[in-house]
């Protein structure tokens, strides 16, 4: 029997920076947004009781508004927009089935949608395919209207993974048949099955799904560790969960450890973050904000925090003899990747910032700062990571 049911959905909005490109007029990310408003008030002129949450993705992705059914919020939460980046749609999906989840939870019985919004071609890729399977396995519908050239439209894995999900998708490349998109995107999804995936008697089924759509805490922008590291913001912004500036475990500055929220923006080290995922044993290198409780991941380095404060201040290094000692030689690290590593320095724990040469251990892949390196080898003359000497060319 069919049914329609109230509808939550999140409209995800592709806000890089070719959505400025002017083949759409004005440009493309405002034939967007009126798409969106017309999108808003059709649905909710069908079903007030309806909701709708916006999120953007760029270089990261942030919540523009929460569910509602007040157009005027969400109409006013456009002024929050900011281009960023090429586009990480992963990111954006993840974040919406984050938000769509959470409401799951608290009441059954809704269908659930995500409709997105973008101009860039999309071609096949394993954790978007993961993202288009758990979507499935959680009954979300995924809606994609593509925007752009003629050209941009053969291959578009955004094709996929909306069909994959029982959703609608749809190109465009001109304004007029974009804007008309907003009203037949609104249209209720006719539910002929009563899917209930929260269903108590399903509760070992959510973990593994729920667990792949974690997201990583974000890094401070330029701009945001600029601030940072001005007299003017040193006192202000603290851990949220140590209360502190300085981390209580590293004794590193807010500016070089400090860590947000993707979902609420709190402030935390990472070390911080690190000791509460231990404490919540949710799954390894996976926890959720103590303040929000999104699904957050860590890197991978950040557990040797805690483990490095736990045991033994001085340095591990193999037990080895004159004539079998073990060696490595650290490598020069290309300064056009240094803010792409994923990891803080083994020496100090700080990240890499680009104010200083980075090299990496050939033996374990370890990194240090350069003038951490000159301090390791004069005091030990060993990686302090995997304890192999190190030699010089």
């Amino acid at each position: 029997m069919s049914d329609f049911k109230i509808e939550d959905t999140v409209l995800l909005l592709d806000a890089s920076r070719s959505m400025l490109r002017k083949d759409f007029k004005p440009n493309r990310l405002n034939v967007a947004l009126e798409t969106i408003k017309s999108f808003i008030q059709e649905k909710l002129m069908f079903d007030p009781k309806d909701r709708i949450a916006i999120v953007i993705f760029g270089e990261t992705t942030k919540k523009l508004c929460s569910f509602t059914n007040d157009d005027n919020i969400l109409v006013d939460s456009f002024n929050k927009i900011s281009i960023s980046g090429t586009g990480k749609l992963y990111e954006g999906i993840a974040f919406s089935l984050q938000l769509l989840v959470e409401e799951m939870r608290k009441l059954g019985g809704k269908a659930s949608r995500i409709f997105i919004l973008s101009d860039n071609k999309y071609l096949h890729d394993e954790k978007l395919a993961k993202l288009a399977n758990i979507a499935k396995g959680l009954h979300i519908y995924i809606d994609a209207c593509q925007l752009g050239k003629a050209q941009d439209y053969s291959d578009s894995y955004l094709k996929k993974i909306a069909f994959e999900s029982g959703g609608e998708y749809e190109f465009y490349n001109n304004s007029k048949a974009l804007l008309n998109a907003g009203k037949t995107f609104a249209k209720k999804k006719e539910i002929k099955d009563d899917h209930d995936y929260f269903d108590p008697n399903k509760k070992d089924e959510i973990a593994p799904l729920v667990s792949e759509i974690a997201l990583p805490l974000r890094r401070p922008t330029v701009l945001d560790i600029r601030l940072l590291m001005s007299e003017a913001d040193k006192s202000q912004i603290k851990c949220q969960i140590c209360h502190s500036v300085k981390s209580p475990i590293t004794k590193s500055d807010f500016y070089s450890e400090g860590r947000y929220c993707p979902s609420c923006d709190r402030s935390m080290h990472l070390s911080c973050a690190a000791m509460w995922a231990k404490k919540t044993e949710y799954k390894e290198n996976i926890f959720r904000c103590p303040f929000c409780y999104f699904l957050l991941e860590l890197p991978a380095s950040a557990p040797k925090l805690v483990e490095d404060k736990e045991e033994e201040e001085t340095p591990k290094i193999r037990l080895i003899d004159e004539s079998g000692a073990k060696t490595t030689k650290m490598k020069l690290v290309n300064r056009e990747i240094v803010n792409a590593i994923n990891a803080s320095c083994s020496y100090c724990y700080n990240i890499f910032l680009g104010d200083f040469d980075v090299y990496k251990c050939e033996n374990c892949g370890a990194y240090y700062h350069e003038p951490c390196l000159e301090k390791m080898h004069e005091e030990i003359k060993a990686c302090r990571n995997c304890g192999s000497m190190i030699v010089f060319n």
